[in-house]
């Protein structure tokens, strides 16, 4: 498969034609007060904007390798900041740029790499915003994307778009290299660069539907965001603890759908099993390769983000069930 799309932080600061410089006299002022940001479907676009970009952070990752630039957005009070894996991975520092052009650093509290989803915190109390689920995001609606492009010159930078496709899923390299797939993705149509990875996707009535991660380099217009669903079992478990290790079955696994257009299964709905970590829960508890998981704990599980919702809910040593088809029959696997 060609690989035609790129992660979208970015390594340097500066574009090989030489360093960016922009300058402003335009000052606002910006309410910083702690709160969850109150938006509705009847303020105007830029009342809606005024109102969540005091949410949204540029980051500046530093690590071995160099200096990332990235974007963030606040989901929850005390400080707690969504953006994705590959912007923070491996830094040894963290500082995040404000709405009201103050800075903080930051700490890493969790990494999800194969979500590419990331939990960071600050000792600032900032303005969060509402989340919608991905039930009540449809193609064709108006979308906003908030950001950090190119480099922290042009920090709070506004597009606009609609929805173009929902449930998408890529091949991609992770972090380490290796092939997997990103799936159940928000495709949105909203200008999106190096630098905008973590930043948010924002519905018309202002909640955040997804995290920007990606986008196409042989087109225009074809951006992808993660949604929210899952980073927000993640921050409520986080806050509850002051950190988090959710249950982990050990299978690499994608939506049935997937399998079955490659002919792999016969099922269209659940998550086929691809591969299973050696000494997992999966492999001590006798879930095999082939697998299409249908049920976590008698709850229906019809995608790979319902396999990760189900599990995120879950802490490590918790006991679970799995219900799977195998040979065309269905059976129910004790995990712990």
């Amino acid at each position: 498969m060609k690989k035609i799309l790129i992660f979208l932080s970015i390594s340097l600061c500066c574009l090989l034609t030489g360093c960016l410089s922009t300058t402003s006299s335009y000052e606002t002022y910006v309410d910083m007060t702690p709160r969850m940001i109150s938006t509705n479907a009847n303020m105007k676009t830029t009342e809606i904007i005024e109102e969540v970009r005091s949410a949204v952070v540029g980051i500046e990752a530093k690590s071995s390798y160099g200096t990332s630039i990235g974007s963030g957005v606040a989901i929850a009070e005390d400080g707690y900041i969504l953006t994705n894996a590959h912007v923070v991975s491996g830094a040894k520092s963290l500082k995040v740029y404000f709405a009201d052009k103050t800075s903080s650093s930051a700490e890493i509290m969790l990494i999800k790499s194969g979500l590419d989803i990331a939990i960071i915190k600050t000792d600032i109390n900032l303005p969060y915003l509402d989340t919608a689920p991905l039930s009540d995001v449809h193609v064709g609606e108006n979308v906003i994307a908030i950001g950090t492009p190119i480099s922290l010159t042009f920090k709070h930078t506004v597009t606009k778009g609609i929805v173009s496709a929902l449930g998408r899923t890529l091949e991609v390299q992770d972090i380490g290299g290796y092939t997997t797939y990103m799936q159940n993705l928000i495709q949105h149509d909203a200008s999106i660069n190096a630098g905008n990875s973590g930043g948010p996707l924002i519905n018309e009535s202002g909640k955040l539907i997804g995290i920007n991660t990606l986008k196409a380099t042989d087109a225009e217009g074809i951006g992808f965001a993660i949604p929210i669903e899952t980073a927000n079992v993640i921050t409520s478990k986080i806050q509850q603890t002051g950190s988090f290790e959710p249950a982990n079955l050990g299978v690499f696994a994608y939506d049935a759908e997937i399998a079955n257009f490659h002919d792999q299964t016969i099922e269209k709905s659940g998550v086929y099993v691809e591969d299973i970590l050696q000494n997992s829960s999966a492999f001590k508890f006798g879930l095999m390769t082939g697998d299409v998981i249908i049920a976590v704990n008698d709850k229906e599980i019809k995608t790979n983000l319902d396999l990760q919702k189900a599990l995120f809910s879950l802490n490590k040593n918790d006991k679970y069930n799995v219900s799977v088809i195998r040979n065309g029959e269905i059976i129910k696997i004790n995990i712990g």
